[in-house]
């Protein structure tokens, strides 16, 4: 079932199946406009952190990971909460009855960000010291500030 086409306008729905982008980025299976989640930042695809033991490992594709293993092939239902200049809908979006925003953070594979929803859900992850905060990683936003062109030298689009 793909997504149904969807008008970007705050308060509308979508559902349908998703094709994972990254930690915090989705792809409706119509490839309509991709999907932004609301108030959370995973790291990057190409980003790399360090572990527990100071051991460096692909965290932005562990981050991608465990979104598709939340979703698990199931129907995603987004709501649009607004549009970015990439015109992505920036959505909150639930795979049956999970919040995929709020579990990101609270399994510590993203970062609140700029949405105080996820303060406390990013709190517990970090005491906890689940996924990104077992171990040291930059901030994905300052990552994305320190390596804004890949080594072809293209552009790094935000997430």
């Amino acid at each position: 079932l793909a997504l149904a086409a969807m008008e970007l306008l705050p308060g509308s729905h979508t559902t349908g199946g998703v094709r994972v982008i990254d930690g915090d980025s989705l792809r409706p299976a119509d490839n309509g406009h991709d999907i932004r989640l609301q108030g959370i930042d995973a790291p990057e695809l190409g980003q790399r952190c360090r572990d527990a033991k100071g051991r460096d490992y692909r965290c932005g594709r562990q981050a991608r990971n465990h979104l598709q293993t939340i979703i698990a092939g199931r129907e995603v239902k987004c709501r649009v909460m607004d549009v970015d200049r990439y015109q992505r809908s920036i959505s909150v979006c639930h795979a049956g009855d999970t919040e995929l925003n709020r579990q990101m953070v609270e399994d510590g594979w993203a970062v609140s960000y700029r949405l105080p929803a996820y303060f406390s859900a990013e709190r517990s992850a970090k005491k906890a010291r689940k996924g990104l905060w077992q171990g040291d990683f930059d901030d994905p936003e300052n990552w994305r500030r320190l390596n804004r062109s890949d080594s072809a030298g293209a552009k790094i689009e935000p997430d």
